[in-house]
């Protein structure tokens, strides 16, 4: 049953009225003679509905009452007057009343104005719930929503919007054009003729740019609105912020290209640097066979050369696939950095000036020395490259601390050191950016390397928990940015070189060399008997086990990777005899499967292929 109050300050007048609505079955909410009693007693009776006198005592007349009615506590309003003039209507309208009855009226029009007032707003009331459910969502949506003309103009917009783009507010993006929002304008201009051309909502991916020139990526779902005559009238859309979804995408993509390249590494570095190390062992007994002639010495000294290239090329591949044997150790930045000076000037030209700002106080990481050796040297070749003509480069560090917060460069939270290069060179195109770090990928043509540098840069930075960004536009020269997590321990004190080691000299003695590759087993045998050792060929564990069952004393040299037994395996298997047994493992790559079996036997020296006689004879004098 509604409830009704009545503002009427003709007594008779206002005692008929509510006799009529008793009688029609509603609520009397109360009877009063001027718009200020009416207003409070709204507040506390909150009646379905209020007849209004336009007239009443007081100051306040029902026009004005109506309008604090409606507008303070939403509750609807019917005037009631002796008057309809044009001036009186023009007013009433301001109160916007739910009906208007004009003095006298017989009860039938009463009731019918009563029960169409209260329906009417009880639809409105569920009209304006639904506009607010929708508004929230438009509004509060994590999706940037907008509404367009089909020129494009944005008419309305949530806060998403607002941000995405970058704009102030919202009063700032209203009235401005999409297609100036567009990485490629004329791109943008075609996406709004395809979505007019189509029948359907349209989803595609739009490169957009906001305010401050940031490249962002969105899905966007787009429809045309027709008004009742077939006509266009709006586009609704709703984008979707995938630029972190297609960065990630860009990162996995680049992390399965380094596995593919990894695992391409893995199954060649075995034979290659078998086929390196035979190349170099023959190099160094053709050294000394020529000591005296200078014309083929230095014929030797460039396959040597030649030589270390493949094996700096084997590393870079083998860095892919994490199986070449690293040793992170503590390391100041700063300290490196100096120590590289002179090697990383002799590889730029005299016209390119390089400079270092060493900012950090504190600079200690753990990685490989090698390893960084690699990353440092890389990025200044890189540099080099990108000025032919001249320039500068400039080497920085600093302490960096995160919050987890995407600043700077999106790393994680914690203690990082920061080391740049910046070079004045040609920069770098946003299509190459984009690929920079793929295996391969190059833009200096073949005469300038293999498109290994920045990929090798990229794979020992991230095996060593850190970030790699680079900051370039064409003709404003690029800046590297590394980032590696600080470390809390200091460098170990420099281990002074021992001269006994670099001129160590073999006692002799019997070797029981241990090698599948034939051609590696010949050579090996061979040095290995000039320098005083009676050797034992085995091809195979089967062949050295037949070998050492005839032997008391020997030093075991054999490969780690071999058919049905490994050379980890072989030693704990002669070790159960000979318990004093000495080893020199050999072995061109690591996997995990190597380095679970090599706690199988921890007291051998191990030897990287390719390795030199002096690195040979050095690891042979240890164990003796």
């Amino acid at each position: 049953m509604a409830k009704i109050v009545v503002c009427e300050d003709e007594h008779i007048v206002a005692l008929d009225i509510k006799r009529h609505l008793i009688r029609f079955g509603y609520e009397v909410g109360g009877v009063f003679t001027s718009g200020e009693e009416a207003i409070r007693a709204c507040r506390s009776e909150k009646p379905d509905l209020v007849l209004m006198d336009i007239h009443l005592q007081g100051e306040m007349d029902g026009i004005a009452a109506a309008r604090l009615i409606f507008d303070d506590l939403s509750i609807p309003v019917v005037l009631l007057t002796a008057y309809a003039d044009d001036d009186t209507i023009a007013r009433a309208k301001e109160s916007r009343p739910f009906g208007y009855i004009i003095k006298p009226f017989d009860e039938r029009e009463l009731r019918t104005v009563i029960e169409i007032a209260i329906y009417r707003h009880q639809m409105d009331r569920k009209l304006r719930l639904s506009e607010e459910r929708y508004r929230s969502l438009f509004e509060d949506a994590p999706s940037a929503n907008f509404t367009a003309t089909m020129d494009g103009l944005v008419c309305d917009c949530n806060t998403a919007f607002v941000k995405l783009l970058g704009y102030k507010d919202k009063a700032s993006v209203l009235g401005t054009n999409l297609h100036e929002r567009f990485f490629d304008r004329k791109e943008g201009a075609l996406v709004f003729e395809r979505i007019a051309a189509s029948d359907s909502s349209s989803a595609e991916y739009w490169d957009l740019v906001s305010l401050d020139g940031t490249k962002k990526t969105a899905f966007a779902t787009v429809a045309e609105v027709l008004s009742p005559g077939g006509n266009s009238e709006e586009l609704r859309g709703m984008l979707i912020d995938i630029t972190e979804r297609r960065e990630l995408e860009s990162q996995l993509r680049q992390a399965q290209k380094m596995e593919a390249v990894g695992r391409l590494a893995g199954g060649i570095a075995h034979d290659f640097n078998n086929i390196i190390t035979a190349i170099m062992g023959y190099c160094n007994l053709l050294s000394e066979d020529i000591a005296d002639d200078a014309a083929l010495r230095n014929e030797v000294e460039g396959i040597e050369s030649a030589a270390k290239k493949a094996v700096n090329l084997t590393r870079q591949l083998l860095t892919f696939s994490r199986k070449h044997a690293f040793e992170p150790k503590v390391i100041d930045v700063n300290q490196s950095l100096r120590e590289m000076d002179k090697m990383a000037r002799r590889l730029v030209s005299e016209n390119i000036l390089m400079r270092y700002v060493l900012e950090a106080k504190k600079s200690n990481v753990l990685i490989d020395p090698g390893q960084f050796e690699q990353v440092f040297i890389n990025l200044i070749v890189n540099a080099k490259d990108a000025m032919p003509a001249g320039g500068s480069i400039v080497v920085e560090t600093d302490e960096v601390r995160s919050d987890g917060g995407g600043k700077p460069h999106g790393i994680p939270s914690g203690d990082w050191v920061m080391i740049s290069v910046r070079d004045s060179g040609s920069g770098i195109s946003p299509e190459n950016l984009q690929r920079i770090f793929e295996p391969f990928f190059t833009t200096k043509g073949s005469e300038k390397g293999t498109g290994l540098g920045l990929s090798t840069v990229y794979a020992i930075v991230n095996q060593n928990r850190g970030r790699i960004a680079v900051e370039s536009e064409p003709g404003k020269g690029a800046r590297f940015v590394v980032y590696l997590p600080k470390a809390d321990e200091e460098p170990a004190p420099a281990a002074e070189r021992s001269s006994n080691s670099e001129n160590a000299s073999p006692k002799g003695g019997t070797v029981l060399l241990v090698e599948d590759d034939d051609y590696l087993r010949g050579l090996l045998s061979r040095i290995l008997a000039k320098i005083g050792y009676r050797v034992l060929e085995a091809a195979s564990p089967r062949d050295a086990i037949i070998h050492a069952d005839k032997e008391d004393d020997y030093i075991l040299v054999s490969d780690i990777v071999m058919p049905h037994m490994s050379g980890y395996e072989l030693a704990e298997h002669l070790a159960e005899k000979k318990s004093d047994l000495r080893v020199v493992f050999m072995s061109g790559y690591h996997d995990k499967q190597e380095e679970e079996m090599r706690r199988l036997y921890e007291r051998g020296v191990f030897l990287q292929k390719p390795f030199t006689q002096e690195q040979l004879v050095a690891a042979l004098s240890s164990l003796e």
